[in-house]
């Protein structure tokens, strides 16, 4: 794709457009500001909910420059100008219920994520303060009950990363159409509606604002970026971006989260590449 045609970019926001302390750096900001000025649309692709990265936005100097928000790996849209939210394809309660009962005597905590609130089977001081961090509340509840006859957006299974291979052995013996799982950090492993995924969310994107796939750039690190990075125009995956997302990539930058690689991609690329061509 020729750069100077770019409508749209989106970025993933941990381990991609955040630094390691979870902040926007100044040439990130100043890369958005300058996407504004083009009249190019910006905006986050997240795991997170839309209710806890709303209030970041404004905490991290960026609302002027964020027109949208797909949250929840692609399963809700949000049009910061409109103020408009859809949502798409929640997963019942019996489905996580199931998945509940699959890993239960594993050493896992369950999590449910509800607007900025995290439903979760164990809390303790030290993770409601983890939560705060992420603009999110956290209640323990019995899932048992509290999954009965109740839709979600995803469940999420949060655990020690050195337990990630035993999570997958145990998820490739799980079987439900209603809901697929995959990891979306080395400590978390979430169960979604099988329709979606973040390159789903990049699809309702394009709809929502009448644009082509073909002129959107998309930035992520994850293993869950990848769909979004293999549908997009052109796909970018960090330098400590996953295997899984460096191979669906396009390009991979030299730099990593750390060192701003979001906004010097889009400046290079994009902002001073487009002013030379014209």
């Amino acid at each position: 794709m020729k750069f100077d045609q770019v409508t749209l970019v989106a970025t993933d926001l941990d381990g991609t457009f955040l630094d390691p302390d979870h902040q926007v750096t100044e040439i990130n900001r100043e890369a958005i500001r300058r996407l504004k000025e083009k009249g190019i649309l910006f905006g986050i692709a997240s795991g997170r909910p839309i209710d806890t990265v709303r209030p970041m936005i404004a905490d991290w100097g960026i609302e002027k420059s964020v027109s949208f928000i797909v949250g929840m790996n692609g399963g809700v849209l949000y049009d910061v100008r409109r103020r408009e939210k859809e949502e798409y394809y929640l997963i019942p309660g019996d489905a996580c219920l199931k998945v509940y009962h699959f890993y239960k005597d594993l050493d896992v905590v369950f999590q449910v994520i509800i607007g900025p609130t995290c439903y979760t089977n164990v809390s303790t001081p030290e993770s409601r303060a983890k939560q705060l961090e992420f603009g999110e509340y956290e209640i323990e509840v019995n899932m048992e009950e509290f999954l009965k006859n109740r839709d979600v957006n995803k469940m999420v299974l949060h655990f020690d990363p050195s337990y990630m291979p035993v999570i997958e052995k145990r998820a490739a013996a799980f079987r439900d159409n209603r809901v697929v799982g995959f990891a979306t950090a080395d400590d978390f492993y979430e169960y979604v509606d099988p329709a979606v995924n973040k390159g789903f969310g990049i699809r309702q994107l394009a709809r929502h604002y009448g644009t082509d796939l073909k002129h959107i750039v998309v930035f992520g690190d994850a293993p869950n970026d990848r769909e979004m990075i293999q549908i997009a125009g052109t796909g970018v995956c960090m330098q400590n971006g996953s295997v899984a997302a460096k191979r669906a990539a396009d390009y991979i930058t030299p730099e990593t989260n750390a060192d701003s690689a979001v906004g010097r991609f889009l400046m290079k690329q994009i902002i001073e590449n487009d002013a030379v061509n014209k």
